[in-house]
């Protein structure tokens, strides 16, 4: 805040100084040609200079009009930051247009206003492009926009010839007047560029250290977030563990021991064996009944809260929103009501198919459709990603893979042509699960 401060401020001081050159060189001028015409002579100083003079009113109206809608421009720019970029470069257009004409207002005696617009425009533009750009221009303009260079194309009167009708002393006067406004406007542009580009400098290595701490920051976390999820895989291995031996070591344990006690029964007193037996039947069902509870909390929660059709609308959705990939989703069947493994299966499909074509495929367009041939339901999977190179089965496919071969299924993937008319071009999974009719619990 303290650099922008003092770059504010000796912008400040440019501005001023250079309306006070412009004033300087336009007041001399107009002063100068009415006492020419007051003294009688007109005659002389036209027989020297061969030139008609402009009206003595015109120079300082047209210079310094031009320089105050400069300073409007160079002011509404700061004050109001414009973020539309053409809108942006007509502006910057429009301020190094008017430096052209403050500069052939007075005549090109002064050209000194290209430094002010080259440090004011260096200031608020971040592109190297347009910063190059607009060095270039204004530095042509400030080395050619020079009386004794544009002579040779022009008519005009130089500014000397103003001078000599003061005597020497006045002329000494001038002269290190104009000297030293002008040796002051460059000392000051070369002071506002050297804050600039330290500022920027220390800003640059400011934000490099920033971004640094935050790579680190994101590394930090992204280790505590794996060392988190392996710690809550670990220890919901451990509750499901848990509670299946506890169950199962029961219910084998009341089950080993019925059966022995069945078995010698069996012979001496079959109605008591029978029922034993029965026990023993009853004792499996309850504790079959617990292991399919506790494998139950293994499934997605949306299908416990709703159908497989709804829970696959929902993930889509979701992940549309999420990603704001174009999804094209497609269920061209009405019959999708599955057994729980089938469901489960099922999803993990599209949900894995979904993530592949983000993540590694780099997708932005996706196809899902799921089809039903009387018992075998079909999931086509496509992108418009980069492609596999070199196609190795990685955990997610193995897993989807495995999953699928427990229940009969099969999978397919692979590349997707690269010619395709419909811009699917990325990466393809063939899903066929054989599915058994739903079977209430």
């Amino acid at each position: 805040m303290k650099t922008e401060r003092n770059l504010m401020n000796i912008s400040s001081v440019m501005f001023a100084l250079n309306f006070s050159i412009l004033a300087f060189y336009s007041l001399i001028c107009m002063t100068t040609t009415y006492r020419i015409c007051e003294s009688l002579g007109a005659h002389d100083f036209l027989n020297t200079v061969r030139q008609v003079p402009q009206y003595p009113w015109q120079m300082p109206v047209q210079s310094l009009s031009l320089y105050v809608l400069l300073c409007g421009v160079s002011f509404f720019k700061r004050f109001r930051p414009i973020e539309h970029f053409p809108f942006r470069v007509t502006i910057f257009a429009v301020e190094v247009a008017l430096c052209a004409g403050i500069i052939a207002s007075v005549n090109f005696y002064y050209n000194g206003v290209a430094l002010l617009v080259l440090a004011d425009l260096v200031h608020y533009i971040r592109s190297n492009k347009m910063r190059l750009c607009i060095i270039v221009i204004l530095s042509l303009l400030f080395a050619f926009g020079r009386y004794d260079i544009v002579q040779q194309f022009t008519s005009g009167i130089p500014f000397g010839a103003y001078l000599d009708f003061y005597n020497p002393m006045t002329q000494s006067w001038f002269t290190g007047l104009e000297s030293l406004m002008v040796c002051l406007n460059i000392l000051l542009f070369v002071l506002y560029m050297i804050l600039l580009f330290t500022s920027q400098k220390d800003e640059n290595e400011r934000i490099r250290k920033l971004n640094e701490q935050l790579n680190q920051a994101n590394d930090q976390l992204r280790d505590y977030a794996i060392n988190m999820e392996r710690m809550t895989e670990m220890r919901e291995r451990n509750r499901l563990a848990r509670e299946i031996h506890d169950t199962l070591g029961h219910t084998l344990t009341g089950i080993i021991m019925g059966a022995d006690a069945g078995l010698a029964l069996f012979d001496v007193a079959p109605e008591e064996s029978r029922k034993r037996i029965e026990i023993v039947a009853q004792s499996a069902r309850d504790g079959l009944t617990d292991v399919r509870r506790s494998i139950k909390a293994l499934r997605p929660d949306a299908l416990e809260r709703s159908s497989l059709p709804q829970a696959l609308t929902e993930l889509v959705e979701n992940f549309r929103l999420t990603t704001a990939a174009q999804i094209a989703y497609f269920q061209e069947t009405e019959e999708l009501q599955l057994d729980q493994d089938e469901e489960d299966a099922l999803y993990r499909v599209v949900q894995e198919g979904l993530t592949n074509a983000v993540r590694h495929g780099k997708s932005d367009r996706i196809e899902i459709r799921i089809t039903r041939n009387e018992d075998v339901v079909a999931v086509f999977i496509r992108d418009n990603g980069t492609g596999c190179g070199e196609l190795e089965e990685g955990f997610g496919l193995r897993h989807m893979r495995e999953r699928l071969e427990m229940l009969g299924g099969t999978m397919s993937y692979g590349n997707l042509s690269r010619n395709a008319e419909d811009g699917y071009t990325g990466f393809f999974i063939v899903v066929r699960l054989p599915v058994r009719n739903r079977r209430e619990d």
